[in-house]
């Protein structure tokens, strides 16, 4: 297991789906993309799984087969391109509703949903799931890019003056930066 792997993200949501787009991250101007490293799939999900988006069933169902990591960052990519650019938006919830069809999701008692299929097609179908739901109840219009030139993350701006996915890292980076351009300037 890595260990700090909750470091490494400058904001998780309690969205599934955020997480999972918030996958890749730019620091000190370095573009990293978590899921290419090695044992760090298994690592975010057992980090969803601590922060109660999964549950001990639907890791335990995704761990069952293999996990494609470059189809997993084809979805990712193609769901980050929905919320950034405005014109890919057409489609894609079309598409994003037959996402489900490959590993078809069952309810428990607690209606808590859990793919029929593992791996690839499981995991895919639980973040469907997760957008699909957060779409309905209105939360898309509401989910915006940090506003930091170097962080790749979203978040959801229940307020509408919100700017940055975290204020204790890319609010104060950029304000520091902004003071001292300021101050060297004079």
């Amino acid at each position: 297991m890595i260990k700090n792997i909750e470091t490494r993200y400058s904001y998780l949501s309690e969205y599934l789906f955020i997480n999972l787009l918030n996958t890749i991250n730019g620091r000190n101007n370095v573009f990293t993309d978590f899921l290419e490293e090695e044992g760090l799939m298994d690592a975010w999900l057992s980090l969803m799984k601590e922060r109660g988006l999964l549950h001990s069933e639907q890791v335990e169902k995704i761990k069952e087969s293999p996990i494609d990591i470059k189809k997993i960052q084809l979805f990712r990519e193609q769901c980050r391109s929905y919320f950034l650019e405005p014109e890919t938006k057409s489609k894609f919830l079309e598409n994003l509703a037959s996402n489900t069809e490959k590993a078809p999701l069952f309810f428990d008692k607690e209606f808590r949903p859990t793919p029929s299929e593992g791996g690839t097609d499981g995991l895919i179908s639980l973040i469907t799931y997760d957008m699909l739901t957060a779409h309905y109840n209105g939360l898309f219009p509401k989910i915006k890019k940090c506003k930091s030139d170097s962080c790749y993350a979203l978040f959801v701006d229940t307020s509408g003056r919100r700017k940055w996915c975290s204020m204790e890292i890319c609010g104060n980076r950029t304000k520091a930066h902004k003071y001292y351009a300021k101050k060297s300037n004079k």
